[in-house]
């Protein structure tokens, strides 16, 4: 229920209606999505969260985590959108949100590995010298009959 202690405070009516005709095309883009009753508005998931967490203050800021923790901030810009990159500052900090943003790749391959395959780390049969000459062998066996 952190949301609900948050200091935000809605606009009035004015404020609503002027921000709705300001994102009205950003709201319905038509020429993205299907054109049916059933979908009437949709929108993109993290050009909206984004906008979200601006509003809220829990926005990270890429520079200074380029700064304090470059790991993390190429996770963060490089890696899937996922809610926890929204939970490591502001209001609603996470201390667990770091690493579950740079264990989320890991968390998503987890479940499509179903079979345990063990690697074979065995020496090869033939060395990749003895490959090698007998390669320059057979090249120059072609070539010298030509």
């Amino acid at each position: 229920m952190w949301l609900a202690t948050l200091p935000t405070v809605l606009p009035g009516v004015q404020g609503i209606c002027q921000f709705c005709f300001q994102h009205l095309p950003a709201l319905l883009p038509a020429h993205r999505y299907v054109k049916s009753q059933r979908h009437t508005i949709q929108v993109d998931y993290i050009p909206y969260m984004d906008e979200l967490a601006c509003q809220l203050g829990v926005k990270p800021n890429l520079l200074s985590l380029f700064l304090t923790d470059p790991r993390l901030a190429m996770e963060v810009a490089f890696g899937p959108c996922t809610p926890y990159q929204y939970r490591l500052r502001g209001p609603g900090a996470w201390a667990g949100a770091r690493a579950a943003i740079l264990s989320q790749r890991q968390r998503i391959l987890k479940p499509l590995q179903t079979r345990h395959v063990e690697k074979n780390i065995s020496a090869p049969a033939m060395p990749l010298i003895f490959k090698l000459i007998g390669a320059v062998a057979i090249l120059a066996a072609v070539f010298a009959y030509l």
